[in-house]
């Protein structure tokens, strides 16, 4: 008795489901092609496709995915290195709009790239993830905190503080 009874239950789930379907179906297909979904304080990794590795992680307090668009507020993006830790570069901003198939994050406001080089700020900015540059559009800002000598000149100071030393 209880093997039949499983089986009825199974039976009504099965048939429940596939009534919700139906009544929701009319729907979604009213609504059109494209689905929206809304994420609240989010996190959204992206690996390169070669070679599995992290490329970047995209924060934000709110996303509204419209097909491949997601537009962002108060986006953080870490363009990462070697690994989790090693982050080369932060870019901050108030919104911003990411193309999912491009992986270019485009915004209007204010921006802000921190790097251990470099601080630069501005308004508006086109980010391409996948070449991992940055065009900032208007009021651009640097601060350089890296040594711009080459190699070459490094050298020829450590040699000459060498020979004052003698």
């Amino acid at each position: 008795m209880g093997f039949i009874d499983e089986k009825i239950s199974w039976l009504m789930i099965l048939v429940s489901c596939v009534l919700v379907v139906f009544l929701l179906l009319p729907d979604a297909a009213a609504e059109g092609d494209e689905t929206s979904v809304i994420l609240k304080v989010f996190k959204l990794p992206e690996y390169n496709k070669d070679t599995g590795d992290l490329d970047y992680i995209i924060y934000g307090d709110e996303a509204n995915n419209v097909g491949v668009i997601v537009n962002l507020k108060q986006l953080k993006v870490d363009w990462i290195g070697r690994d989790v830790k090693d982050i080369k570069g932060t870019v901050t901003t108030p919104s911003g709009i990411y193309d999912r198939s491009t992986k270019i994050i485009r915004g209007d406001e204010e921006v802000h790239f921190r790097s251990a080089a470099m601080d630069v700020d501005g308004v508006g900015f086109d980010a391409d993830q996948k070449k991992q540059t940055i065009h900032i559009r208007s009021k651009v800002k640097v601060i350089l905190r890296a040594s711009l000598m080459t190699d070459k000149e490094n050298e020829a100071i450590g040699m000459q503080g060498k020979e004052a030393k003698k």
